[in-house]
């Protein structure tokens, strides 16, 4: 389309692509060759959609602004039901008729564009009393009657037609321009985002807005400076250069890029998203075409520096995601929009031909996915937003590309589209809006796009140049697809000040960066089954699957991160994976990340389909205090694999620990688990794995118990655990939380033969009681601890208490609480006197008794001394400085101290076996905690929400974990931590 002729323009507005259109044969043997009779029939079909809705809208809804094509009734701006934002393009002016007047012409149909622009004279007035959108009236009504004008007078030099026309559509349109005009009253100069066509600016409502989005502000140059050329008026195109000059002055100097909403008095930025898709797409698409159409050298500048930009922070392979413009190495978001379809047909006007191809490839197969391209779509492309109204940027960029590359796969690709639009939208009143891609639903919606760009586009892709009436290299289209002659170059006198630092006039300024000889088929291969199938690249061989990962691996999760998958914590318990291309280590890493994710998606779509199953009960006995035995029953968590017992069946057998106790490896003394109900723990690997090795090894039940401490059912919402799509489990195996498990292990430890019943949980079933006063407190507790985190700037990674002192440790010093706690006793005597130390002592609770927070600051440097000069360790214990250790033993001295009869009573109290065993059990676990707590500091997952889980005291081996990996249905760790220590 854009093969210029040097004639109509002056040569140095030309951009150097046009070797790069005139490649009429870049296309490989593999491409389907389409027959001149096919491309015949397509373009009439295309022909025949367009005045299915155009006719439907002139005798159903005309003079309305818009057709609703499930109602067959027409829509009124202030009449009709509002939609919100969305009725800001209407302004009760015959707004699809204004937006369809060129294609008409490019249809070739005289006749009726010439009765439509009657219509237009005689019905449309503009002096209305309703707010409209400033950058659609730009666009569509604006836009619309210039070309409808231009096109007139076209006609009348080459067809000796319409010699009646006397300008009367551009006399309307400079009404309109001086109706929006007072939208640029603002202390910056960038216009209001809407105006009221009669009033302007004069209602609370206007005067009180303030924010506009850089597309809707850098959108206006192209119909505002032709507006002033054609009427040789000035004050439109002065006003838009302005509103241009200041948007390049609010650039992130940095990146070159911009925000999308900002504050037009202020200037200052109040969304720093940064893409190229909603909110933004039309103002670089304007930076590039201002150049060509209006000859200012600064656009050219302008548009290079942002597209470098955004190939440099926003490109990621064939995918565009948003950044923050001024953290631009960092995504802002991990879905995509339809919008920014419109990219890779400005790259073939930049000429920068090869990632044009690319992400058109990566937008077909959406489309080809969900039928249409929805209206945003994730990372993994999936549905983010289903809404799809017709939308023709696909189309634009699919025409685009087949003009400059002659390549007949994008006639197959118009072909798909076309078919769709036939298939799910067309209905008797005309075309209707997809409302949901999932459903196929559709919504009482046409938009005056459909008209004005989506058939035309579409009808253009089939056609010959000689099919057209138009020589289209003679006019540039506007993002609204309207026709603005390039002559318009040479029709001003208004002179401009030369704003930017710098214009670039390099070599390379106005070259296109891609080969003559490139092949569009030979870069579209490598992303053949890119959203479904496989990855872009062949990989020789896997580094990992999703079926093999367990999060609970580190190197698994040192893999995904290598290959650009982040994980990001939920406050559900769930996470989200989070795949960017940028992120990866390399290109290849990159790939296995797409195909990972769209492994993970369809495990997360089998367990979707599994069937529910009903909660489980797990009856035993326990002995009281009095040595009677009582039975019990807890409430266990199915799993969507084995069997699932119901209404009176049951499971009755022995119990065994399995051993090793998760159950992910060979298990030892696998005969002893024959005929038995098998207990392993949560972690390392599914659970479904667990299940299979206790069933090869004879059980006949399984139980897995959670590894989280502290948890329960009164506070964790009960789940069902999942399988793997293979059905070979035949034994029921239930999952019960930390605190239910804890009396099952409490009585298995008691009763080496205790026998235990797997069956349906019942109504009536007697539950051992619940602290739900200590959960909530719990809940309120940990609320709190964020809270102070978040607000007072004081980090804390871990939390000791002893007795009745607390300790909050941070990065450079803890934080000492009092509260008294009578039936506390866990502290450690002191076998010898030290009256210096104890005077210390004194004074440290003094501190904390007398403050108003009863609370204490000690730094960590001066804990440190005491403990080396005074706790008596062993040398080993000594080197490790290990925070946790020392602030435990501190809390112990306190607590000595504290409950000390008399201030000069110096007892000295032998050292029991119970106490000794406490202290042992409170030191392991704060080595625990406080070793889990820097491989959490130090891990690979990016997620700053990771939570210590516990521990088991009951095994010399210790496990700790972090955080919860909690997918559709299934759970694992995200970290885990082995620590075999003998204290």
């Amino acid at each position: 389309m854009y093969r210029f002729s040097s004639s109509l323009i002056n040569q140095s507005l030309l951009i150097l692509c046009t070797a790069l259109l005139f490649c009429k044969r870049c296309y490989c043997e593999e491409t389907k060759f389409m027959s001149r009779e096919e491309r015949l029939q397509l373009r009439e079909e295309a022909r025949d959609m367009f005045y299915h809705a155009y006719r439907a809208y002139m005798e159903n809804a005309y003079p309305a602004d818009e057709l609703m094509p499930l109602s067959c009734a027409g829509r009124y701006k202030g009449l009709t039901p509002s939609r919100g934002d969305i009725d800001d393009s209407l302004g009760n002016f015959s707004l699809t008729l204004i937006d369809s007047l060129d294609t008409l012409v490019v249809l070739g149909d005289l006749e009726e564009f010439e009765h439509a622009i009657r219509l237009v004279i005689k019905d449309v007035s503009f002096d209305n009393d309703v707010i409209v959108s400033v950058f659609e009236t730009n666009i569509r009504v604006l836009g619309g009657l210039l070309s409808a004008h231009v096109l007139v007078e076209y006609l009348q030099q080459h067809a000796d037609i319409m010699l009646w026309y006397g300008g009367e559509l551009l006399t309307m349109a400079k009404d309109l321009g001086y109706r929006l005009l007072p939208a640029f009253n603002t202390t910056t100069g960038i216009p209001h985002s809407r105006v009221n066509l009669k009033y302007g600016l004069k209602s609370d409502r206007l005067e009180t807005a303030r924010e506009t989005c850089t597309a809707c502000a850098g959108s206006i140059i192209l119909e505002m400076a032709a507006l002033s050329r054609l009427t040789g008026e000035p004050i439109f195109e002065e006003k838009a250069h302005k509103a241009m000059d200041e948007l390049w002055k609010m650039r992130n100097r940095g990146s070159d890029l911009m925000g999308t909403v900002l504050n037009v008095h202020s200037g200052d930025w109040v969304r720093k998203d940064s893409g190229v898709g909603a909110g933004i797409d039309s103002y670089y698409e304007y930076c590039l075409k201002a150049y060509i159409l209006l000859g200012d050298d600064q656009y050219l500048n302008r548009f290079n520096r942002h597209y470098n930009a955004v190939m440099k922070y926003i490109s990621q392979g064939p995918m565009l995601l948003d950044v923050h413009m001024h953290r631009p190495h960092t995504n802002s978001r991990n879905y995509m929009d339809a919008l920014l379809a419109f990219w890779p047909g400005l790259q073939v006007l930049k000429g920068d031909l090869k990632p044009a191809v690319e992400t058109h490839e990566m937008l077909y197969q959406v489309m080809q996915r969900h039928k249409f391209i929805p209206e945003a779509f994730t990372t993994d492309f999936q549905v983010h937003w289903g809404n799809h109204p017709l939308r023709p940027e696909f189309l634009e960029s699919t025409y685009f590309l087949y003009t400059a590359t002659n390549d007949p796969y994008y006639l197959e690709v118009g072909k798909t589209v076309l078919k769709s639009l036939q298939k799910y939208t067309r209905v008797p009143c005309g075309y209707a809006a997809v409302n949901d891609v999932h459903t196929g639903k559709q919504e009482d919606r046409m938009d005056s796009f459909v008209l004005a760009e989506t058939f035309k586009y579409l009808y253009l892709l089939f056609a010959d140049p000689e099919d057209l009436i138009l020589n289209l290299e003679e006019f540039l289209f506007t993002t609204e697809g309207h026709l603005l002659p390039l002559t318009l170059a040479s029709h001003t006198n208004l002179s401009r000040t030369l704003i930017d630092n710098e214009i670039d006039d390099s070599e390379f300024a106005r070259t296109c960066p891609n080969s003559k000889k490139l092949f569009p088929a030979s870069v579209r291969k490598p992303l053949k089954n890119m959203v479904d199938g496989v990855c872009p690249r062949r990989l020789t061989k896997r580094k990992l699957t999703a079926t093999e990962f367990s999060a609970s691996n580190l190197n698994h999760l040192r893999l995904i991160k290598d290959m650009g998958i982040n994980i990001i914590a939920l406050n559900d318990g769930r996470v989200q994976l989070l795949h960017t291309f940028s992120s990866a280590r390399s290109t290849s890493d990159a790939e296995e990340g797409l195909l990972f994710m769209q492994e993970m998606v369809e495990l997360s779509k089998l367990q979707a389909q599994q069937t529910e199953s009903s909660p489980q009960a797990v009856t035993f006995a326990i002995k009281d205090g009095t040595g009677n035995k009582k039975t019990i029953t807890v409430q266990a968590g199915p799993s969507h694999f084995g069997v699932s017992l119901k209404n009176n069946q049951k499971v009755t057998s022995q119990t065994i620990l399995a051993d090793p106790f998760r159950a992910c490896t060979d298990l030892k003394f696998a005969d002893k688990l024959k005929g038995k109900i098998v207990i392993v723990e949560r972690g390392d690997c599914m659970f479904v794995n667990k299940a299979r090795q206790i069933q090869n090894a004879g059980a006949v039940g399984g139980i897995i118990v959670d590894n989280t401490p502290d948890s329960s059912n009164t506070i964790t919402p009960l789940f069902s655990m999942s399988g793997d799509g293979t059905d070979d489990i035949k034994i029921p195996v239930v999952f019960l939380f930390t605190q239910d498990a804890s009396k099952l292990l409490l009585a298995l430890s008691t009763d080496t033969k205790l026998e235990v019943t797997i069956s349906e949980l019942k109504n009536d079933s007697e539950f051992w009681p619940s602290n739900e006063e200590e959960s909530v407190f719990q809940k309120l507790k940990v609320s709190v601890q964020e809270f102070l985190n978040k607000h007072t700037g004081i980090v804390f990674t871990d939390t000791v208490v002893v007795g009745d002192f607390r300790a909050n440790i941070g990065i450079d010093k803890i934080q000492i609480s009092y509260k008294q706690n009578k039936d506390s006793d866990i502290y450690v005597p002191e076998a010898t006197t030290n009256l210096q130390w104890s005077q210390i002592r004194k004074g440290l609770i003094k501190s904390i008794l007398h403050s108003e927070t009863q609370e204490l600051y000690v730094p960590i440097s001066i804990l440190r001394i005491y403990y080396q000069t005074l706790s008596g360790a062993s040398a080993e214990d000594l080197r490790k400085f290990d925070v946790t250790i020392q602030t435990t033993w501190l809390l112990q001295q306190l607590n000595i101290e504290n409950r000390r009869k008399k201030d000069d009573d110096l007892v000295e109290v032998g050292e029991t076996p119970e106490l000794a065993k406490e202290a042992k059990l409170e030191q392991l676990k704060a080595i625990l905690e406080s070793t889990l707590q820097y491989e959490v500091d130090n891990a690979a997952s990016p997620t700053d929400d990771l939570v210590i889980h516990g521990e088991d005291k009951t095994k010399p081996e210790v496990i700790i974990t972090a955080d919860r990996l909690d997918g559709t249905e299934q759970k694992s760790d995200v970290k885990t931590k082995k620590i075999a220590d003998e204290l």
